[in-house]
């Protein structure tokens, strides 16, 4: 038979093979045994497609891949589909997705999740500073800090530590916490005694048990239980290695400890390393914490004032922290806790773009911030700005804006002088309050109908007049369901 009489032949064979593929218990009589192989083996994984890829080469040899090609174009067509441009044409029964090896390992990318563990502002303070106002809500977190959470935020693998006679298990925390906590008094030998063994089993592995999990809080039960004499030996290992903690989630709550516990030279070499990284600490998921802690307890410190100052030197890095995620923290945090030379630096900041900073979810604390701590000449320059014409008004017809509103306007039915008593405040501050909400109320009384009109100046609108809504509705409620 000549080589034109068998061609037919062998392109009827491949044929049959196509009409039998993906059936099983079928088979082509006609079939070459080395494709029948590789068909059989097809959906057995990577080995056969590669004996089946071997099998199609071995028919290309003999003069049967341009009659393929020239009656199923479209089968070899889709082999050039875009999403796999690496992978050449193949025979049309193989599918290039089975040609990929699978991968071993995944790593996703990094995610955000929600930090839930922060303090408040100021303590346990709810309210203007919580979690959101009047149902609206900001979604504040309150400022960084509080119990190790690892915050919303990079996925941060367990680190593999090294083998070590210190075993960290959440049983070996707990025993320690029930052995400490247990003293009702921390000036008995008994409580000497078990601080010492603890501080013994800490020795040489403070960093180790630093980004555990379960040793991060037995050695931040350590600081809070240890003497003045014993914080060198806890801080010694954490020396030169501030920033790696600062950004670790759990490190980074062992320097939070130290801050609040130790004495202003003892937790001074942390000031010292974050000074040439002032802003970034400032802007970093865990370092603002940090921040917000020096703040709080070391502003006597002459290189605390100094770190503070490098962040507050640019008025455009200041514009950017106080509409920062992370950052806005830390400027509230230095109002509350700063000089005054600090919140006037803040309030020229924000007067600049005072409306437009209302308007920001994180920016708007800022602001509220500013009219309870700052002097009163810094709180009549920011007032002026939102007194003028329109301003109040379109504030309140912004989400964040109106939080800003409602805290200038206060409530209609607040006593003041009750107020006063209670706080201490002088006679100037509160006749600024005074006076501002009374502008403020008459303002809105104005643009009643305007704000009744709109979704967020209905809110404000609500919460500055309850009284005037003009409807009872609790009580109504409870009438109504009295009734018989």
């Amino acid at each position: 038979m000549s080589a034109s009489q068998q061609e037919p032949k062998k392109i009827e064979s491949v044929l049959k093979v196509e009409s039998t593929a993906g059936h099983p218990g079928t088979t082509g009589e006609t079939a070459s045994p080395k494709i029948d192989e590789a068909n059989a083996t097809d959906r057995a994984g990577p080995d056969g497609q590669m004996a089946a890829q071997h099998a199609m080469s071995m028919a290309a040899q003999h003069g049967m891949s341009a009659a393929l090609d020239q009656m199923y174009p479209q089968m070899y067509a889709s082999m050039y589909h875009p999403m796999y441009p690496m992978y050449p044409p193949g025979p049309w029964f193989m599918s290039p997705m089975a040609m990929m090896q699978p991968a071993p390992y995944y790593y996703g990318p990094n995610g955000k999740g929600s930090s839930k563990g922060w303090k408040t502002w100021g303590g346990c303070r709810g309210g203007s500073q919580g979690g959101g106002k009047g149902g609206a809500g900001r979604g504040q977190r309150g400022p960084p800090g509080g119990g190790n959470s690892s915050g919303n935020g990079q996925h941060y693998q367990q680190e593999m530590l090294p083998q070590s006679t210190l075993q960290m298990d959440p049983q070996w925390k707990q025993n320690w916490e029930e052995k400490l906590k247990c003293h009702a008094r921390r000036d008995t030998d008994d409580h000497t005694t078990d601080l010492q063994a603890l501080l013994g089993e800490l020795q040489g592995h403070v960093w180790e048990a630093s980004i555990h999990k379960d040793g991060c809080i037995v050695v931040q039960l350590a600081m809070t239980h240890c003497r003045a004499k014993d914080w060198p030996l806890l801080l010694k290992e954490l020396h030169g290695k501030v920033w790696e903690a600062v950004e670790h989630p759990q490190a980074n709550f062992v320097l939070q400890t130290i801050i609040e516990a130790a004495n202003r030279s003892s937790c001074r070499f942390i000031i010292e390393e974050c000074l040439d990284k002032a802003v970034e600490l400032a802007k970093h998921r865990y370092g603002c914490r940090i921040l917000c802690r020096i703040s709080e307890h070391c502003l006597g410190e002459d290189n605390a004032m100094l770190l503070i100052q490098r962040v507050l030197e640019d008025p455009k890095v200041v514009a950017s922290l106080c509409c920062h995620n992370f950052g806005h923290h830390v400027v509230q945090q230095i109002i509350e806790k700063g000089g005054s030379e600090h919140r006037k630096i803040i309030v020229d900041v924000l007067s600049t773009d005072l409306i437009k900073m209302a308007q920001s979810r994180h920016a708007s604390y800022i602001i509220e911030a500013a009219f309870d701590f700052c002097e009163e000449e810094d709180k009549k320059k920011l007032k002026n700005i939102l007194l003028q014409e329109g301003c109040i008004i379109e504030l309140c017809k912004n989400l964040f804006g109106g939080f800003v509103v409602k805290k200038l306007a206060g409530r209609e039915e607040e006593e003041d002088e009750d107020e006063q008593d209670e706080d201490g405040d002088d006679g100037g501050e509160q006749a600024f309050k005074k006076d501002t909400q009374n502008e403020i109320q008459k303002l809105l009384r104005e643009h009643e109908t305007e704000l009744r009109d709109d979704k967020n100046g209905k809110k404000v609108w609500e919460d500055v007049f309850p009284a005037e809504d003009g409807e009872d509705r609790p009580e109504q409620k409870d009438e109504d369901e009295g009734s018989p």
